[in-house]
């Protein structure tokens, strides 16, 4: 089975697409601004803004589309709606067009932003109401894809962490141990409550959507809740960092352009129940992250 995967120099798609590659059931083709190798994976540069999409899903012919690609930092979205605009909607249009062209089953990588956070412990069915322009951003193509007649599958997740080399942007792992291990001082959020989500968790549960194709809405994200404020704590400890270093202060003490929901906690029992998903606890993670960094 041949998959397309968008995105794949940022640590959601570079997952994704690893972990599809080493399924031997799939012959992985990957996209990235600059070049990127993935072993058992064909992968290519590509500006996907000016790319011709027809062209290119008829010339690789995928069964499934991932797409991954988009631009995730809240206040990047904030400060500049219309070029965000034509990255996480616009694009995701012309995908979700050529798809319905081309019969392709489309997986769609959205975020548990589009909830205001104002309850938590989100389920699928809960009504979306984002109250940064990120999340409104992909609310849009969500409902975009919905109308459409794709098939499709989107996949919900909440604060992915890993360590990749050379990745397109930083996430939450990455910062505290940039910022401590330079013995720079850091300030994390204790009113946003989260579900961090391990990237190779979330990878295996595309494998499993892929492999049957499964179609609907689904959250994916780690099982226990927690503040980013004591995740970033806990990471520090079990990297050996200094945490006294990291200054637990509330989400009006930050300089963030883009407002950040409070207690977007996902509920994760659909896709345990029909994906098999099993989530790594966050100490299991973070073992395994730092056996990556210090082996």
């Amino acid at each position: 089975m041949r998959i397309l995967v968008t995105g794949a120099n940022g640590l959601v798609g570079k997952n994704i697409a690893r972990a599809l590659s080493s399924t031997p059931k799939f012959e992985v083709y990957a996209t990235s601004l600059k070049k990127l190798q993935i072993d058992g994976a064909t992968t290519f540069t590509s500006n996907l803004l000016n790319a011709d999409i027809n062209h290119m899903i008829d010339d690789i012919k995928p069964e499934i589309l991932v797409h991954c690609a988009a631009i995730s930092s809240p206040d990047a979205c904030e400060v500049d709606r219309f070029a965000y605009h034509r990255m996480n909607v616009e694009l995701t249009k012309r995908f979700v067009s050529a798809c319905v062209d081309y019969n392709v089953h489309m997986v769609f990588l959205s975020t548990d932003f589009i909830f205001d956070g104002s309850k938590g412990d989100y389920t699928e069915q809960d009504t979306a109401n984002p109250i940064n322009y990120y999340g409104e951003s992909k609310l849009e193509a969500e409902n975009l894809i919905l109308a459409s007649s794709v098939g499709s599958t989107i996949v919900r997740t909440s604060l992915v962490y890993g360590i990749e080399p050379k990745l397109s942007r930083p996430n939450i792992i990455t910062r505290v141990i940039d910022n401590l291990s330079k013995s720079k001082s850091y300030k994390v959020p204790t009113d946003q409550i989260r579900t961090p989500t391990y990237a190779p968790d979330l990878a295996t549960a595309i494998v499993q959507i892929c492999l049957n194709k499964t179609t609907g809405i689904y959250n994916v994200s780690g099982q226990q809740k927690i503040s980013v404020a004591d995740f970033a704590v806990q990471a520090a400890k079990s990297f050996a960092l200094n945490h006294e270093l990291l200054f637990p202060v509330n989400s009006n003490e930050l300089a963030e352009a883009a407002p950040r929901p409070k207690d977007t906690s996902l509920v994760i029992d659909k896709a345990k129940s029909e994906l098999g998903y099993q989530p790594t606890s966050i100490e299991m993670a973070l073992e395994k992250i730092k056996q990556t960094l210090y082996s």
